[in-house]
């Protein structure tokens, strides 16, 4: 059964399972490329994921697809969950833990992000929090909104990143999966080792197709 959530989130990017296809115009490359945040962020005000994160994969992902037409990009954030890298992002400092993957398995694409759990000595307190706390988004929202700029599901996905997003990210896979938003049998890379080679295997994944 779909969580009811994310099938609303389905409906509200015209991707009803139950209504007739309309294949849009792609804006989008069909495969999927999945990015772990980087610790190192450039600062500044309106940035894009893909311009705030500039850590080396990133790096090496700017310098090899400067035009963004090998892969539609995705990043993965202990803060702000699964999101398109071509959406805003605010500057933030937050590391996932073996305990934050697990939270983030458990909510999956329909859990809402900024994720945080405060608690509010006064009334006044969660009011200022709610304020400046800006608009959530949904993993779910955000993989449906990229699935229909490409025109079809994904036929092929990487991911890219250390081991616990790793294992957050083949979990929401298995939900993208089940939504028909990446093929059933679409090819799964996944990029994790030392920093060099996780490099060098981005590159040659981002070029397979090119």
């Amino acid at each position: 059964m779909r969580n009811t959530s994310l099938t609303e989130s389905l409906r509200q990017y015209d991707l009803d399972f139950e209504a007739p296809v309309v294949i849009p115009e792609a804006s989008l490359p069909s495969r999927l490329l999945i990015m772990a945040c980087s610790a190192t962020k450039a600062p500044g005000e309106g940035l894009t994921a893909r311009q705030r994160y500039v850590g080396p994969l990133w790096q090496t992902l700017k310098a090899v697809d400067p035009d963004e037409t090998m892969a539609a990009v995705a990043y993965l954030s202990a803060r702000f969950g699964l999101g398109d890298a071509r959406s805003p992002l605010p500057d933030y400092n937050n590391l996932l833990s073996r305990h934050g993957a697990d939270l983030m398995i458990e909510r999956g694409l329909a859990g809402y992000y900024p994720y945080s759990k405060p608690t509010f000595r006064t009334e006044r307190g969660r009011l200022a929090h709610l304020a400046g706390r800006g608009p959530l988004q949904t993993g779910g929202n955000e993989i449906c909104r990229m699935r229909r700029d490409a025109g079809r599901p994904f036929k092929s996905v990487a991911v890219c990143g250390g081991k616990d997003y790793v294992r957050v990210a083949k979990a929401l896979l298995a939900e993208m999966r089940d939504e028909g938003l990446i093929e059933a049998y679409a090819p799964v890379t996944i990029i994790n080792d030392q920093i060099g080679y996780m490099r060098s295997q981005l590159r040659t994944w981002l070029e397979s197709e090119a």
